[in-house]
C-alpha cells in the first residue's frame, strides 16, 4: 500500500474563508469547574461557515466543551442564528480577555447559507 507523503494536501484540513466581524452572541456551555451551565455574552471576531472565533471576558471557553450560540447574522434579513459547536482552542489575549475557536457541529441549512452569503459578500475579490 502506498503511503502519502507527510503534509500532503489530503492530510491538511481545508481552510475555509472567514471574515472579520463584530457580532455579539449569547454563548452557553457546561462549565466543568463550576459543575453547571454558564451563559455569557461574547463577541464573534471572525466567522466562517465552519465556525467562529469568540472573544470572551474574565475566562475562556474550556477546550472540548460543547457550546450553544445565538446571534443575529448581519445581511439582507438579519437572521437570528442558533448553532451548536465545540470549543477547539482557547488562549489568553491579555488580562481578562480570551479568544476561543468554536467549530460549528449543528447548524440549520438556512443559517449556514446566511453565513456563507455574508462571508462571500465581505471577502475581498482578487
Amino acid at each position: 500500500m502506498e503511503k502519502k507523503p507527510e503534509g500532503s494536501k489530503s492530510e491538511k484540513k481545508e481552510r475555509r474563508k472567514f471574515v472579520r466581524v463584530s457580532i455579539y452572541a449569547i454563548t452557553r456551555y457546561f462549565c466543568p469547574l463550576r459543575d453547571r451551565e454558564v451563559g455569557v455574552q461574547t463577541r464573534i471576531s471572525d466567522i466562517s461557515e465552519g465556525g467562529a472565533l469568540l472573544v470572551t471576558f474574565m475566562e475562556g471557553v474550556p477546550v472540548g466543551v460543547e457550546v450553544k450560540m445565538s446571534f443575529v447574522m448581519p445581511g439582507k434579513a438579519n437572521l437570528l442564528v442558533s448553532v451548536e459547536g465545540v470549543a477547539r482552542h482557547t488562549e489568553v489575549l491579555e488580562k481578562d480577555l480570551y479568544r476561543s475557536g468554536i467549530e460549528f457541529l449543528k447548524i440549520k441549512k438556512k443559517e449556514l447559507l446566511a453565513i456563507r452569503e455574508y462571508v462571500a459578500l465581505k471577502t475581498p475579490k482578487s
